[in-house]
């Protein structure tokens, strides 16, 4: 038998011996085994392959091509498992070997959450859920995400492993099982760090443990990503955890200056500062007001990111948020710390540049684009729309 771990390190092993993308060592060798092991039960033909393993890159011959695949893929695993006759050819299709049984992680994940969710009985519907959630260890086929496919996969198994814990949270925090609950969340958020309902539940379990400040901790994180990442400063389900933690005795009702000056310090940054729309829009009111008494320039800089016009909805949708991502990372890197960006939209960014004039805030955006297609070639194929009005300007037109 090969078992197969798609979620998280792509790898094939049959005890003995194992195959991986290092081995393979052609990612297209990896796209078209993984292929072929999902659709194992059906006969595929030419084109079916080639449509999902080229997709955008162009072939001339794509049933040569595939042939030739086909038999480097043969030779390596026959080197790693044996002389099986693992991929069958007839007339032009390929199917996998029925009798080479094969059993593949994503598979396993995704029948024991269905018997989980089944469960009338909750200790059996724990056991399910916790033995699914331990196959999740990653994105399904991380390196492989470009491929459309593979996205829609890696989207469906990511949706079902949240559903999961928290349908899991919800039982243990039923049952006041504090310590599970805040390890689950724990684990949860660090592949999921702005989900609102999987903080709310970690506060809650570190209440249950007597852990106050660690529950104010997470809900004074809790905010800061909320307004960073979705604009929003407070939502019904956070004022209600608050409200718990509120409730919980203190012991201490009043601080001194030095106490309220540690606990509103920001830790150490570099780059921008980063904050939500709503953080975003009021440092800019109170940057018009000092630019009243001021005449150093201050400039308001919006970057428009935008898919080349050949992709589809869904594919411009998945490049453009890969570099909305990057994009971030390098104003951390390369922007003044005075400098004041927010996501404006899904696709744009809007920095507020003090002590900068119109000039310099266009090469302020060069930089950033020019970092951002050194960063990864991939990137080459995105682009850009860059506007700028100067901050006194932009209130003049505003009365």
């Amino acid at each position: 038998m090969l078992r197969v771990t798609t979620l998280g390190k792509f790898r094939v092993t049959d005890g003995k011996n194992m195959a991986d993308d290092e081995k393979l060592r052609s990612i297209m060798l990896s796209r078209l085994f993984i292929y072929i092991l999902l659709y194992r039960s059906k006969t595929l033909t030419t084109e079916n392959i080639a449509s999902a393993i080229w997709q955008e890159e162009e072939t001339d011959n794509p049933a040569g091509a595939l042939k030739n695949l086909i038999y480097r893929l043969r030779k390596s695993l026959s080197n790693l498992f044996g002389n099986e006759d693992f991929i069958l050819t007839n007339r032009g299709s390929y199917r996998w070997n029925p009798e080479v049984e094969v059993q593949i992680d994503c598979e396993e994940f995704e029948k024991l959450i269905n018997l989980a969710k089944k469960q009338a009985d909750k200790q059996q519907a724990i056991r399910y859920f916790e033995s699914a959630l331990s196959l999740y260890q990653g994105d399904f086929m991380g390196k492989l995400t470009d491929m459309y496919w593979v996205l829609t996969l890696s989207t469906y198994y990511h949706s079902l492993y949240l559903s999961a814990v928290k349908e899991l949270a919800e039982i243990y925090l039923d049952q006041e099982r504090y310590e599970s609950l805040e390890n689950l969340c724990t684990e949860a958020l660090k592949s999921e760090c702005a989900d609102e309902e999987l903080y709310t539940y970690q506060i809650r379990a570190r209440i249950g443990c007597g852990k106050t400040k660690l529950a104010m901790d997470s809900y004074e994180k809790t905010k800061k990503i909320l307004e960073k990442e979705l604009g929003v400063r407070a939502t019904p389900l956070l004022d209600s955890v608050y409200l718990e933690l509120m409730s919980v005795p203190k012991g201490k009702t009043t601080y001194d200056i030095e106490e309220v000056k540690e606990d509103i310090e920001e830790e150490k940054q570099s780059g921008a500062f980063f904050c939500g729309y709503p953080v975003f829009k009021e440092i800019y009111h109170l940057e018009v007001r000092k630019s009243t008494r001021s005449t150093d320039p201050e400039n308001l800089l919006l970057i428009t990111v935008e898919a080349p016009e050949s992709a589809t909805e869904e594919i411009a949708r998945y490049r453009i948020r890969q570099a909305m991502g990057a994009i971030e990372e390098i104003m951390c890197e390369c922007l003044r710390a005075g400098d004041v960006t927010t996501r404006y939209s899904d696709s744009q960014f809007i920095l507020l540049l003090p002590n900068c004039t119109k000039e310099h805030a266009m090469q302020v955006a060069k930089r950033i684009i020019s970092s951002l297609y050194q960063r990864n070639p991939k990137y080459s194929k995105i682009n850009f729309k860059v506007n700028i009005e100067q901050v006194s300007q932009i209130e003049e037109q505003a009365d």
